[in-house]
């Protein structure tokens, strides 16, 4: 369900580190884990070792109307940062990758991260004083989409431009637009590629599969609320699954069609498998803008890939796993939201009365009951596997308290697995991964979604974070909270 390239509170204390401490480069790199070997070794070459691994690893955020909050386009730009850099490096803040030691590997993981060996370059290079020996080089143009043979290529643009924009104090803006990809026929997405028309402000994309009955709905969300799109925080606004059916059916086939993040997302989904896209569906696109880095209009698109009917693709779906959210005031704050009974009216002022009854739904789907709920800052819920299932990509979503969630398979038993643990979450960079080996699931089977959060947090009011005392629900705002789990899979 999000993910940018950089956390603004993440760089704010890299650079109080090195700025309003003044660390010396001596010691940013005196630890040496990873440094390059001691002795009167030749420093790196910036043009031959370092510019490279800044091209490829950095410039795609750090450009010039990236989402970045520096460029790091010209060799003078670089050297400037060199304390910066090897700072964010040794520190592993950057490049950023969330997923924890004990996570599994994911495809394009490599191209993401540092190695051993280009980690040591970046912190010798930056021991040695930063020094430049030549020019900078570009980041690596990006390929047109890939389309085999028997796909279309579809470019669903928005229709204008969006002026993002939010209440005084609120730095993000989540809007809705309704695309219309004007298939005559059944198809299957098979890859899809995001180009934000503003990427500094873009934040993060989400592609949202709209089901032929429920076009009406998006048009009447479309038409409410002035302007292009809708207001739609947290999820599209619209009621969940395609079919009629139970509850847990929705959660076991939602929307979710693909996902973009500045460098990173929107790539081809597993060979063999496509997102169904039934005739006559139409396409929400949530895009999430960063309001601290500017109010630009934006136009953003999508290119789809889709392959028709008679490729017999197998379906790839997206089973959600909830988790619920109870989390009391700290013992030092006062106030009337800090009332679970007043939190639950707040929920229904602003967003229907039901919204009042999620909280309870989920109590009684993880706990089995809701008469009790009890407070916690950690959050738990097991969803049984009743089919054979193959799990290719998994996701994480919280909200600004969020701080750790992870996915398993088979909790405490011998056949244990991880699909995703992140121990640091940020809600600024949320992305889906792509597992690289998928992981079989039989019946029988659990799939635990565990979270994390810090009431703490809000005490700080950092970039955005309410700081009015209450007792959190699960619920669409920034003042609510979201426990869920994202995973993409085949069954059968």
């Amino acid at each position: 369900m999000t993910p940018d390239m950089r956390s603004a509170v993440r760089i704010a204390i890299v650079v109080a580190a090195v700025l309003a401490l003044a660390i010396p480069l001596a010691a940013i790199a005196g630890a040496r884990d990873g440094d390059t070997s001691a002795g009167d070794a030749a420093p790196p070459s910036f043009t031959r070792d370092v510019a490279p691994i800044v091209a490829d690893k950095c410039a795609g955020c750090h450009q010039t109307g990236g989402i970045a909050p520096f460029p790091l386009e010209t060799a003078g730009q670089i050297s400037s940062k060199a304390a910066l850099i090897a700072t964010a490096v040794k520190s592993g803040v950057m490049p950023p990758w969330p997923p924890g030691r004990r996570s599994p590997e994911y495809v394009g993981q490599a191209t993401r991260t540092l190695s051993v060996q280009q980690r040591a370059t970046i912190l010798a290079w930056a021991k040695a004083g930063g020094k430049v020996d030549g020019p900078a080089r570009r980041a690596p143009a990006a390929k047109p989409p890939e389309v085999r043979a028997d796909e279309t290529l579809l470019d669903l643009r928005m229709p204008t431009a969006y002026k993002p924009s939010a209440p005084k104090g609120v730095t993000d803006d989540y809007r809705c637009f309704l695309l219309d990809p004007k298939q005559s026929g059944d198809v299957s997405v098979t890859s899809a590629r995001i180009e934000p028309g503003q990427a500094r402000v873009v934040h993060h994309v989400i592609l949202f599969r709209v089901a032929p009955a429920q076009i009406a709905e998006a048009r009447a969300l479309d038409g409410s609320d002035s302007g292009l799109g809708w207001s739609c925080f947290g999820g599209t606004g619209l009621a969940a699954g395609d079919d009629a059916g139970s509850f847990v059916d929705s959660l076991n086939d939602a929307s979710w069609v693909s996902a973009w993040a500045p460098g990173w997302g929107g790539n081809r989904l597993p060979d063999g498998t496509g997102v169904p896209l039934a005739r006559g569906s139409q396409i929400v696109m949530q895009v999430h803008y960063n309001l601290l880095n500017g109010r630009a209009p934006d136009r953003s698109r999508a290119l789809l890939t889709v392959a028709p009917a008679s490729a017999g693709l197998t379906p790839l779906k997206t089973m959600l796993l909830p988790g619920p959210v109870e989390l009391a005031c700290a013992p030092a704050e006062r106030g009337r939201l800090c009332s679970r009974n007043e939190a639950l009216f707040d929920l229904s002022r602003k967003y229907g009365s039901g919204a009042a009854f999620v909280p309870a739904g989920l109590l009684i789907l993880c706990r089995g009951t809701a008469s009790t709920p009890v407070p916690k800052a950690t959050s738990t819920c097991d969803r049984r596997i009743t089919a054979p299932t193959t799990i290719h990509i998994a996701a994480g979503h919280m909200h600004l308290l969020g701080s750790a969630i992870r996915l398993e398979l088979n909790p405490g038993t011998p056949r244990a697995k991880v699909l995703l643990d992140i121990p640091r979450w940020d809600f600024h960079w949320q992305n889906a991964y792509a597992l690289e080996r998928a992981v079989n699931a039989a019946p029988g089977d659990v799939v635990r979604i565990t979270c994390r959060h810090d009431v703490h947090k809000r005490m700080h009011g950092a970039h955005g974070v309410p700081k009015t005392p209450r007792y959190i629900l699960w619920g669409e705002g920034t003042t609510d909270e979201m426990c869920l789990g994202i995973l993409q899979v085949t069954r059968g």
